[in-house]
């Protein structure tokens, strides 16, 4: 099932580098404390449309702003742009073990449009080639 980790707070995109997405500060986060999030672990976008983009996490940042505070940050694959990750927008760990972990408000599914499915299949086989 599942697993729904954060929201996003911001997103922005970096030439070169792809979309980038601020995620909510860690004490917010709704898994345990001590489960591990790996780099390139399969996830699904749920937008604040209720539509979903299947994807994974490229690497892990840190955003430092003005005064100092940081915040973490995920980037995403080149083919994912700031309409697939918009504000507001939660992320899911795609993981297939246990019970969904969910809280008030957040829909117990997942939707997306049928033809989206083939190409983000297509494009999570080429990015998890070796």
């Amino acid at each position: 099932m599942p697993k729904l980790l954060c929201k996003v707070t911001e997103t922005f995109a970096i030439q070169g580098r792809g979309v980038v997405a601020i995620l909510e500060n860690d004490a917010e986060w709704r898994i345990p404390r001590d489960e591990v999030v790996n780099r390139r672990e399969v996830i699904r976008v749920l937008r604040p449309d209720e539509t979903s983009v299947k994807t994974f996490i490229k690497d892990f940042e840190f955003v430092t702003r003005a005064g100092g505070k940081s915040d973490l940050a995920i980037t995403f694959p080149k083919n994912v742009t700031l309409e697939d990750v918009p504000p507001h927008s939660m992320i899911f760990l795609e993981r297939e073990d246990g019970e969904a972990i969910l809280w008030d408000g957040v829909s117990s599914h997942i939707t997306k449009p049928a033809e989206q499915d083939a190409d983000d299949q297509a494009a999570a086989d080429v990015d998890s080639k070796p």
